[in-house]
């Protein structure tokens, strides 16, 4: 082997390149289970009740989901502006206040939201019960997994949230075809509170000695007000990243037939594994990059960038070719009515790609604080999907609607990137890749 390539695979082996190959590595295999997963279960699903009742379940998480951010306002997604910062400079009290803050929120919040919900959610007391309890453990699971990244544990509490929830509505819905039971609506919704409940739990047993240290008294919520406000500032962002599926999912509801949105949603379920692999990789380099920033290391940085191209790079380049290789055979697993999905599938594969080459841009904004520009973007970035979408869904049909997604989330993408260079002065795109191949004199920037 040659000295420079040995030197390049050094390099990007040791320290934080080496963790963040390791955790993008585990993520993504961590993603792409809990999205076969999710397959599974909603075949399970769709055997085991009606239609109609399976088109309630699927509204009722959505319901749950969204609603999980008024119980905490958002703020654990501020967890690496505030967290990292304070930890860095020894600031522990504040860093507990944050957390602790977070998590009193949800308590506090509970009794109007969930007297909301009772006014408006359908389905009697059983179903307006199983939403109300998976709202409050979305919320906990949501919140514990973005402090565990912020605090450096990010497999302790981001796995748990993958993968239990999967893995317990598969076994669940699994079990009862196999014993021939009939479930309504809110039987699934409950045990999708189950699920969300044992991440919940599982997350806190494994993040007990990485909390240890922030927990007792001192704790200082001075800064509440500003944490509350980032988080808001985010919600776009949370919406437009972890609820995507549903916005998108709903907008297609308003244009496409049922049986075309049903090949709209099966398609976007198996482009979503590769995408989530694409989002794996910048949460598993969010907090090294994060520390690079604030201690002022810009050459750390942009190797930071650099290896995470690198990786989405090659991950994109596989599962494009799977996707071309295999996915007229992962439609027919759905039956041979899910056949004409495969133009738009083929169409919403420019989703991971927009992601690669536009990179992290978020993430960026996230960390310096930059709460503004993440929300005009997610909500610019919003406001084309809904347009496009519905546009372009009723000109062109399944297709058409699938293109308007594409344009949606490409637009959000390229508006965070302009937003890196024009207010950070740092290029998220996939051109970092360049700064694997330069020599240390020539990076510039502290290391």
């Amino acid at each position: 082997m040659q000295p420079k390539a040995e030197n390049f695979i050094k390099r990007i082996a040791k320290g934080d390149h080496g963790v963040g190959l390791l955790n993008s590595l585990l993520l993504v295999a961590a993603r792409i289970g809990s999205n076969l997963l999710a397959l599974v279960w909603t075949m399970l699903l769709v055997r085991l009740v009606r239609p109609e009742d399976s088109g309630a379940v699927f509204q009722a998480i959505a319901v749950a989901q969204i609603a999980s951010i008024l119980l905490t306002f958002n703020v654990e997604s501020a967890s690496m502006r505030f967290l990292v910062p304070a930890l860095h400079d020894g600031r522990r009290a504040e860093a507990a206040g944050f957390i602790r803050f977070n998590r009193l929120t949800i308590p506090l919040m509970l009794p109007p939201v969930a007297l909301g919900i009772a006014m408006v959610q359908q389905g009697g007391a059983g179903m307006i019960a199983a939403v109300i309890v998976a709202m409050a453990a979305t919320a906990m699971a949501r919140a514990t997994g973005r402090h565990a990244t912020a605090l450096g544990a990010m497999r302790q509490g981001l796995l748990p949230r993958l993968l239990a929830g999967p893995v317990v509505l598969s076994l669940g819905l699994g079990l009862a075809w196999a014993a021939g039971l009939a479930l309504q609506a809110w039987h699934v919704v409950a045990l999708f509170a189950l699920s969300e409940l044992t991440a919940a739990l599982i997350q806190q047993w494994l993040l007990r000695g990485a909390f240890a240290p922030l927990a007792g008294p001192g704790a200082r919520a001075r800064n509440r007000r500003q944490w509350v406000g980032l988080g808001l500032w985010m919600t776009p962002g949370l919406i437009m990243s972890e609820y995507r599926k549903s916005l998108l999912i709903a907008m297609a509801a308003l244009v496409l037939a049922g049986d075309d949105l049903s090949r709209f949603t099966v398609a976007f379920s198996i482009i979503n594994i590769l995408n989530f692999g694409v989002v794996a990789v910048d949460v598993a380099f969010s907090q090294p990059i994060a520390r690079a920033m604030v201690a002022g290391q810009p050459r750390r940085r942009d190797r930071l960038l650099a290896s995470s191209a690198a990786i989405k790079l090659g991950g994109l380049g596989l599962g494009v070719a799977l996707v071309l290789l295999a996915g007229e055979m992962a439609l027919g697993w759905f039956g041979p009515d899910y056949a004409p999905a495969l133009p738009a599938m083929l169409v919403l594969l420019l989703l991971p790609v927009s992601a690669v080459l536009a990179g992290p841009g978020a993430v960026l904004l996230t960390s310096a604080g930059r709460g503004r520009e993440d929300f005009l973007g997610n909500v610019i970035g919003g406001a084309v999907t809904v347009a496009a979408i519905c546009g372009l869904g009723a000109l062109g049909g399944l297709e058409g609607a699938a293109a308007g997604a594409v344009i949606g989330y490409a637009a959000a993408q390229a508006i965070m990137a302009w937003f890196c260079r024009a207010r950070l002065q740092i290029d998220p795109s996939i051109l970092t890749i360049r700064h694997l191949f330069a020599r240390p004199a020539a990076a510039g920037g502290a290391s």
